[in-house]
């Protein structure tokens, strides 16, 4: 009888151990904890009764369990962490951070898909720029057709394939002087109201100095807006890069600032400035 409940016994131990090992990965327990889980020696002493035998199984049994509970609750930790870090990690790629020349890494689109609130175009910044209520809807309907025409020249061309050729190009080329005609017809403080209030980028703005270069010797921070470069109108990152890479590189010329809601000018030498920088949209 006795060496009956013993064979019970190490076969139901043997029964929960080679169940373990046969879990999937995620609810098995790990190899260290299984190799501290031997066999008690009194289980195989054939002095010990039937009684404590089974009581010495039960405690071995609930360890065995407290184990696996213990093993999920960590890889559930494990998971959420995981699953945290994976949003945190592709909220940093989606983030147009610029590289060390000053591009962003995700410039604006070409075509946008609405941006400003939950209007495609935010008339009320032309109004409040000192614009007629006539006058900026006039305004709001040219920039919204030539939206029209920019998505439908993008469907059409997706839809018959010749979308990274040439012709997608000249065509969208052909919209963008549309564009540039606007600009021409504004005055610069329009003009800058009309960019917000369609969503693009207006300014730009600092986002960290390089020791030594000729921003840090400026006096150029963080978060400072560039408004003009040599007195020219600076509404975006490719309008600045542009004014930097002409003239003559031994010139010293003015760039005005806006810091704080004032602006200031500062005097530095032509060419690479040494800044970070985005393009932002803010309310003139």
């Amino acid at each position: 009888m006795r060496s009956t409940v013993i064979s019970l016994a190490l076969a139901t131990f043997i029964g929960v151990v080679i169940g373990l090992l046969l879990q999937s990965p995620e609810n098995s327990p790990p190899p260290s904890t299984l190799s501290t889980l031997t066999v008690p020696q009194s289980l195989l002493a054939a002095n010990v009764s039937s009684q404590d035998q089974i009581s010495q199984l039960n405690e071995l049994t609930q360890q065995l369990q407290q184990e696996i509970i213990a093993r999920q609750a960590l890889q559930k930790q494990v998971s959420v962490m995981s699953s945290t870090l994976a949003a945190l990690s592709a909220d940093e790629r989606n983030t147009a951070s610029p590289d060390k020349q000053g591009t962003p890494l995700n410039p604006l689109p070409t075509v946008s898909e609405g941006t400003t609130g939950n209007a495609w175009f935010n008339k009320q910044a032309l109004i409040d720029a000192g614009m007629g209520s006539i006058e900026a809807e006039q305004l709001k309907n040219q920039y919204e057709e030539l939206e029209l025409e920019k998505l439908y020249l993008r469907d059409t061309a997706v839809r018959e394939g010749w979308a990274r050729g040439n012709r997608y190009r000249t065509k969208l080329q052909e919209l963008d002087q549309k564009s540039d005609g606007i600009k021409q017809e504004l005055s610069e403080e329009v003009y800058d109201a009309y960019l917000f209030a369609a969503g693009q980028s207006n300014r730009v703005a600092v986002q960290s100095v390089l020791s030594g270069s000729s921003a840090n010797k400026a006096g150029f921070e963080p978060g400072d807006q560039i408004i003009r470069y040599n007195g020219q109108r600076i509404y975006n990152w490719r309008d600045l890069r542009e004014a930097t890479t002409q003239g003559d590189v031994s010139e010293t010329i003015p760039i005005e600032i806006e810091r704080d809601g004032q602006r200031t000018q500062y005097y530095v030498q032509r060419g690479p400035l040494g800044i970070r920088m985005t393009s932002v949209s803010i309310a003139p």
